[in-house]
């Protein structure tokens, strides 16, 4: 396999994606076979939706990118801009966003412009007041 980083096995622990000097990869696991490209250098934590078919990471400006997957002929769709997010070191932090098996996102990223978050509970409490 040669050096990587952040590797990230599949769902069905069958293919390992990567993050090697050259880009975004995926492999066959734990044989390593067909090599298959996916971006190219800078871009970082990948991590695989829930059934294996999505592969998401972020690059190198700072998108949240997703890729298709069909494992059964190991290829990849072009990838598409899932959303901008505004994390500030993308690469080798430990990953920033988490997906849910709904496909829905968590971002962890700084808002420099925004006013805080206040969270308000027992609001109903006060509506009947």
């Amino acid at each position: 396999m040669g050096p990587g980083a952040e590797g990230q096995l599949s769902p069905d622990r069958l293919w390992i994606a990567y993050i090697a000097g050259d880009g975004l990869v995926i492999q066959r696991f734990p044989e390593l076979a067909r090599r298959l490209q996916v971006t190219g250098p800078g871009t970082s934590q990948p991590w695989w939706s829930r059934n294996g078919r999505k592969l998401f990471y972020i690059s190198t400006d700072q998108k949240f990118m997703a890729v298709s997957f069909d494992p059964s002929y190991g290829t990849v769709s072009p990838a598409y801009v899932v959303a901008q997010t505004r994390i500030i070191a993308s690469s080798l932090t430990g990953f920033q966003y988490d997906v849910a098996p709904d496909g829905r996102f968590l971002v962890n990223s700084l808002n420099s412009n925004a006013a805080p978050l206040t969270l308000t509970t027992g609001w109903a409490s006060r509506l009947r007041q």
